[in-house]
């Protein structure tokens, strides 16, 4: 574990940044990380949120030099300029909706400047925006047809309700990735995308390899990058598997975890 030459920190959001139903940043966190950054190291998002649904605390005290969003599909420069996208494919777009509509599981959109809801619109007001302010984004689409081509793809799809239900559909798509996000809800995207082809998209643009590489995550859709990165950061209250993975394990959350991974690792 060399953490010398890390020129790269990243960080997922939800659960390793700030607590689901919360909106700010950990005060000794925002303090490490500065600290980071002090020593020259670049810090980068790697979220499953949309860029329009990301904490504001965010962008006002982290100021990441890159975001990477939607799993991958979206990436952004430190100007809000986008530098890398993937959507996911009509066909499959169509066939979750009809199954979602069928069993009556919510679904979302996840487009460049809005989310779409195209079943079960009140599951996402009372769950999916667990407290955040931006209910505007939500545009209720239930009664919609379904998508035909000429209208913008999604580069991303949440779906919540039945577990079993949702992770049946892997049965009938093959480009659509299907990951559980938490508890009867799933984050849906290109096998074409994912965090790992987003972050590279940065990595080239940085000239920097894995090896330069701090990652910080909690659940399924960061096992890649904690695996890939020089030093993995596991949270304290990830699940096993993800621990597993993990170069370090570092304490909850709320229990000042990612600033006693960073003063820990980097002697800060």
């Amino acid at each position: 574990m060399n953490h010398e030459n890390i020129k790269l920190a990243i960080f997922d959001i939800d659960g390793t940044l700030i607590k689901r139903g919360k909106t700010t940043i950990e005060e000794s966190a925002i303090t490490a990380i500065r600290k980071l950054r002090d020593t020259g190291v670049e810090v980068l998002i790697a979220t499953g949120r949309a860029f329009y649904f990301i904490q504001d605390d965010i962008h006002e005290r982290m100021h990441p030099d890159f975001y990477v969003t939607v799993n991958g599909s979206t990436v952004y420069d430190i100007d809000n300029n986008v530098i890398h996208e993937v959507p996911m494919l009509i066909e499959e777009v169509n066939a979750l909706t009809e199954f979602a509509r069928t069993h009556r599981l919510g679904i979302g959109y996840k487009l460049n400047q809005e989310m779409h809801i195209y079943s079960d619109y009140q599951i996402f007001t009372d769950v999916y925006l667990q407290g955040s302010p931006k209910a505007y984004i939500l545009k209720d689409y239930t009664q919609a047809p379904l998508l035909v081509e000429g209208q913008e793809l999604p580069k991303g799809i949440f779906m919540m309700g039945d577990e079993s239900l949702i992770e049946s559909a892997r049965s009938f798509v093959t480009d659509a990735r299907i990951s559980k996000a938490y508890t009867n809800a799933f984050d849906i995207y290109s096998r074409r995308a994912g965090k790992m082809r987003g972050i590279e998209v940065v990595l080239e643009r940085l000239n920097l390899s894995w090896h330069e590489v701090v990652a910080f995550g909690d659940a399924d859709n960061d096992v890649d990058m904690l695996s890939a990165a020089e030093i993995g950061v596991a949270m304290g209250d990830a699940p096993e598997h993800v621990k597993d993975v993990a170069t370090f394990v570092t304490t909850d959350l709320e229990n000042h975890g990612i600033a006693h991974a960073i003063e820990t690792l980097f002697d800060l």
